[in-house]
């Protein structure tokens, strides 16, 4: 087994935490700041819980990209989670914490990706494609949270 790429981005948000929090624990507004998700899916419906099972689909570049994870631990506007998927196995967070300013939040979200079979050989690419992928779409929440 190839060690994992991990992968960690955090943005601040002129927003209150709970607001952010509300977002991104929302699985369904993910197709609106995650460039090319075209399906996330939590069984039950409802917000991150232990236990709780999502199905997601990333398009990009001429490629459908599956991953099913389960929801591992649920803290204080903070989830994790663990799964597998098209590339290999897969983790991370999300998180949401509040800054100095009651109108601020910074929102962290990590991404450990373990490539198996010939994705081990893409490893570079999908480290710099992730880490890309991951800071364009904090940048659209951003705007998104920041404009509503």
């Amino acid at each position: 087994m190839s060690r994992p790429i991990h992968v960690e981005e955090s943005v601040t948000v002129a927003r209150s935490p709970d607001d952010v929090w509300s977002a991104v624990a929302d699985y369904g507004r993910d197709v609106e700041w995650r460039k090319g998700l075209t399906d996330m899916t939590p069984d039950p419906p409802g917000p991150p819980a232990v236990g709780t099972k999502v199905h997601e689909v990333l398009k990009t570049g001429g490629r459908s990209y599956i991953a099913d994870s389960t929801v591992t631990r649920v803290g204080a506007r903070t989830y994790r989670f663990e799964g597998s998927g098209t590339l290999g196995r897969l983790a991370g967070s999300r998180t949401v914490v509040a800054r100095e300013s009651p109108s601020e939040a910074l929102f962290t979200y990590e991404i450990e990706i373990t490539p198996s079979g010939m994705n081990r050989l893409l490893r570079p690419i999908i480290a710099r494609t992730a880490r890309s992928g991951l800071r364009g779409d904090l940048g659209r929440l951003r705007e998104l949270l920041e404009q509503s």
